[in-house]
């Protein structure tokens, strides 16, 4: 086990070179220029000479090699530069904007997992029932309904019922933890539901398929309790792939919420990306992509550790 820990670690730094690789150049294939859009204000003052300046400042004027060299250089040593549209390090860009983005897919995956495993199950157990059907429906419902409208849905309800709104300026959890969980449970809600319908649909799934296996009916034979043959033998086989779901979900939850994160005015990852794309800013683009590749990198590595202790038939070689 310890040797496929190790070579499955190994195995992170070509992909995440790989992945730097092609963000490095796809950058520069795209339309566009970040020198001519900070100058776009001034274009009075926008001449050659001071667009060639402002690109040698930023280093934009040597080879693409040698900028890419650079670059990775600057990775090794843990040194992501400064941002070509602000100036500030790219480190403090993304620090306060991924702890609000992890925390907010952090909660919206406990609701999920919340909703997705007891409703999968029973809606399993109560196959063909009304039970199964309102289970269904309510998946159905999740699956049609974007996150970022049923935001919208939360915040007209509390204010038209209640008269109240959750706080829209970010609070850290450790500076309020009070104020922290008024503002982001709500979008919390929204994301977890949406993204619950997936996973539950597919606990449904595998634990019909499971509970028809010749096991579960020889353990039935013996007079096992119900609660112990689901728990100890359907729910852990069936949730290898609702686990694969609910971890891949987690991953696209650190980077994808851009309308979500601006209905409730939060100003995450998700809005970072695209704020870094529409000015051209190579260098926090780069860092971002490479961010959530190793994001998804690491969970799919946790995802692989949890197969063999869910399933004991797995075996590492």
């Amino acid at each position: 086990m310890t040797k496929y820990v190790v070579k499955r670690l190994l195995l992170m730094i070509p992909t995440l070179v790989g992945v730097a690789v092609l963000v490095f150049f796809l950058m520069r294939v795209v339309p566009g220029d970040v020198v001519e859009l900070r100058f776009a204000g001034e274009s009075s003052f926008a001449s050659k000479e001071n667009l060639d300046k402002e690109r040698a400042r930023l280093g934009l004027d040597k080879p693409l090699w040698k900028q890419f060299v650079d670059w990775m250089g600057g990775i090794a040593r843990l040194d992501f530069g400064v941002s070509m549209w602000t100036g500030a390090p790219i480190i403090e860009e993304i620090r306060l904007r991924f702890a609000l983005s992890l925390q907010l897919a952090i909660m919206s995956t406990l609701i999920a997992v919340l909703l997705a495993i007891p409703l999968g199950v029973l809606a399993a157990l109560k196959q063909d029932t009304w039970v199964d059907y309102a289970v269904r429906i309510f998946s159905i419902a999740g699956l049609a309904t974007p996150s970022f409208w049923l935001g919208i849905v939360f915040i007209l309800m509390l204010l038209i019922v209640f008269k109240w709104l959750p706080p829209m300026v970010y609070t850290p959890f450790w500076v309020n933890p009070v104020q922290n969980l008024a503002q982001l449970i709500w979008p919390a809600l929204a994301v977890g539901y949406r993204y619950s319908a997936v996973a539950m649909r597919m606990t449904r799934s595998a634990m019909l398929e499971v509970l028809r296996e010749d096991y579960i009916r020889t353990a039935r034979a013996k007079g096992l309790w119900e609660k112990l043959i689901l728990s100890r033998h359907a729910l852990k086989n069936a949730m290898l792939p609702v686990l694969t779901v609910i971890a891949l979900e987690f991953a696209f939850l650190m980077g994808g919420l851009v309308v979500t994160e601006q209905v409730f005015n939060l100003n995450g990852l998700g809005l970072l990306f695209v704020e870094s794309v529409a000015h051209r800013d190579y260098t926090l683009t780069q860092a971002l992509v490479l961010l959530v590749a190793a994001v998804f990198i690491f969970v799919n590595f946790l995802v692989e550790l949890a197969y063999a202790w869910i399933d004991p038939r797995i075996k590492f070689r």
